[in-house]
């Protein structure tokens, strides 16, 4: 089966805005005097309600409602002016790039919203490579179900087994495997940390992965 798309997760993959969550989680945290935990808002990374979840934590921690609305502004104001959002992880422009002179189209499905995505790409100067882009705002479901991976399928009228999914998290691989689709993990510091076994094949950066090979090795 000759493979004719690409499609990649966003958060944590191309940009990582795992790694500065979790700093300025620990910071706001920090600032309650309390220590942020890292073990149990691992169990969600990769999923479209984080931030509720770390909502959830504050509450068992005993902060007020007052206290989480402070804490939840706080790491918005912090989040903002994050100086880490304006370059993509490492090789992953170059690899992008390396693209533009095969067949291959290249997709974006996100557990994040449009405006989120958007926005970011377009800082980047990568928002025009990839088509379609793809959201939480499209889909009923969030990964791990396939609804969103299912969707850039539909609109390429491409089958699972014509496409490799790029991803950075447990939970983005299980919904490229669950929409039947050969996937490659790339994790970030924060999600090397996690078992991404499942996935089909790991890389520590987009500078170790070799398309061509990959490509070859499916085709054949």
């Amino acid at each position: 089966m000759k493979i004719k798309g690409l499609i990649f997760d966003f958060d944590g993959l191309i940009l990582d805005t795992e790694s500065a969550e979790v700093h300025i989680w620990e910071m706001v945290f920090q600032q309650f005097g309390l220590t942020f935990p890292l073990d149990r808002y691992m169990q969600h990374v990769g999923s479209a309600t984080d931030n509720l979840f770390v909502q959830d934590i504050m509450h068992d921690l005993g902060m007020s409602t007052e206290q989480i609305r402070s804490a939840m502004d706080k790491f918005e104001q912090h989040f903002l002016v994050d100086g880490s959002f304006d370059t993509p992880r490492e090789g992953v422009r170059e690899f992008i790039l390396s693209t533009r002179d095969t067949h291959l189209k290249l997709g974006i499905a996100s557990n994040s919203y449009r405006p989120w995505v958007i926005g970011h790409l377009q800082n980047l100067h990568l928002s025009q490579y990839f088509d379609p882009i793809c959201t939480r705002d499209e889909v009923s479901n969030s990964k791990p179900d396939p609804e969103i991976y299912n969707l850039v399928l539909k609109k390429w009228n491409f089958t699972p087994r014509q496409v490799v999914a790029f991803e950075d998290s447990p939970t983005g691989v299980q919904a490229a495997k669950n929409a039947g689709i050969y996937c490659a993990a790339i994790p970030n510091p924060i999600t090397a940390k996690m078992d991404i076994s499942h996935a089909d094949v790991i890389f520590n950066s987009f500078t170790e992965v070799d398309l061509h090979e990959i490509i070859r090795n499916l085709e054949n």
